[in-house]
């Protein structure tokens, strides 16, 4: 039978069902939903891959509803990786549905996934409309967008970009959270040099990594991206990355 997700055998097999990784899974707490949790989601993918059920709406809504926080990984005795599930699961979504989703949202992605977050000003642009939509208490609560600062977008970080040999260790600056967390960063660069490290950030084409991108299935855009950030830090210097979508894609 033709495998209709990207994934490992192995990988899809090693699940028992124990069910340790239920209160590590924050969909699960919240809804109580079997379906909505780690090993409901596994088996949801065994009845693709193995039933040959199809990938319909509900299957989609369920494998979207997951954050990827890989909590569950850290809990599972027998060492799931769960992660690399969910990137094939979504990878065959967005390859099996993403021209039957709305025209909205279709439009959406496109304009965040292609257009905004691999460039990194257009990022720090739409930012500060963000930042304007706050202080005329525009932007719903409901979305959860951090509190903005003028100062820290109006400040760019410090320090050499791209030129091997000048640093010993690289911070791999991101896209949202250069934008919208970049006081971190200074933080970070502070306790670097405190440590004796000549701290480097990266260049040209180092604005993003593609760990959206893996989230949300395009894995030939991640991969292109992925390269992109590595011929911005030329060299063999350590690279810091504390950024968590990111962290988890490297």
């Amino acid at each position: 039978m033709a495998l209709r997700l990207p994934v490992d055998e192995e990988d899809l097999v090693a699940c028992v069902a124990c069910g340790l990784c239920l209160p590590h899974c924050p969909t699960y707490r919240v809804t109580g939903l079997e379906v909505a949790s780690p090993r409901g989601r596994i088996a949801a993918m065994r009845a693709v891959q193995h039933d040959g059920a199809p990938i319909h709406g509900e299957f989609e809504r369920y494998m979207e509803e997951c954050v990827q926080c890989r909590g569950c990984e850290a809990a599972c005795p027998s060492s799931v990786p769960f992660g690399r599930l969910m990137e094939g699961a979504r990878q065959a979504l967005d390859a099996d549905r993403r021209h039957a989703r709305g025209p909205l949202r279709r439009l959406a992605e496109w304009l965040g996934y292609v257009v905004i977050l691999p460039r990194h000003r257009l990022l720090l642009a739409s930012s500060w409309i963000v930042l304007l939509a706050q202080r005329l208490r525009l932007a719903p609560l409901r979305f959860g967008l951090p509190r903005l600062s003028a100062r820290e977008l109006g400040r760019p970080l410090a320090g050499p970009r791209g030129a091997a040999g000048s640093c010993d260790a690289y911070l791999f600056t991101g896209c949202v959270m250069d934008a919208w967390q970049r006081h971190v960063h200074r933080a970070a660069l502070r306790v670097m040099q405190a440590a004796g490290a000549s701290p480097g950030l990266p260049g040209r084409g180092g604005d993003c990594c593609g760990a959206l991108h893996v989230h949300a299935g395009r894995i030939a855009d991640a991969r292109r991206l992925a390269r992109r950030v590595i011929a911005s830090m030329p060299g063999d210097a350590h690279v810091v990355v504390y950024s968590a979508g990111c962290g988890a894609a490297w």
